[in-house]
């Protein structure tokens, strides 16, 4: 059973222990994870000619959260784990419901306790969008709220795998 979830994040290494508690939890024997960042599109007209998505999510990743959704990857590689990140433009409900039909997701999967880092000024939380869009249209896609792992700001990658209250070793 392939099953595609689409995660809100910030793309920080605090952001995937939330990642990972949503693999556990999965039954699904191939995944693939969506994590989306939240950024309102530019109304400059250079801005929104001259730097592509690739721009921005360059930008927005760190070489150490890159690595830990390699060796994320490379630990459920059994499961057939695929990561992706993806930018959100807006907050529009017509846009959002149109990008999850057309990613065609599964599930989504919001951090209820979790503190966004405004990475960019343009940053909105994806997770409270999708929350509302879920209550316009009546459950267009499910969406599971859960708790997640506590920002603990130590952004470490190791912190990712070695953490006591973790039943993952690597």
């Amino acid at each position: 059973m392939k099953k595609r979830i689409l995660i809100p994040s910030d793309f920080t290494i605090d952001s995937l222990f939330f990642v990972i508690q949503t693999i556990e939890q999965s039954k699904a024997n191939e995944l693939e994870i969506i994590l989306v960042y939240g950024n309102r599109s530019s109304t400059s007209i250079t801005e929104l000619l001259g730097i592509t998505l690739e721009d921005h999510l360059k930008e927005l990743h760190s070489e150490d959260f890159i690595k830990a959704c390699q060796m994320i990857c490379h630990r459920y590689e059994d499961r057939k784990l695929n990561i992706y990140t993806d930018i959100i433009g807006t907050e529009n409900a017509n846009y959002l419901h149109n990008y999850l039909k057309g990613a065609a997701i599964d599930e989504i999967r919001v951090p209820s306790n979790y503190a966004f880092e405004k990475r960019t000024k343009q940053f909105f939380d994806v997770g409270k969008a999708l929350l509302r869009l879920n209550e316009r249209k009546r459950g267009c896609v499910g969406i599971i709220q859960k708790t997640g792992a506590e920002k603990i700001e130590r952004n470490v990658l190791s912190d990712l795998f070695f953490n006591k209250k973790w039943d993952v070793n690597y």
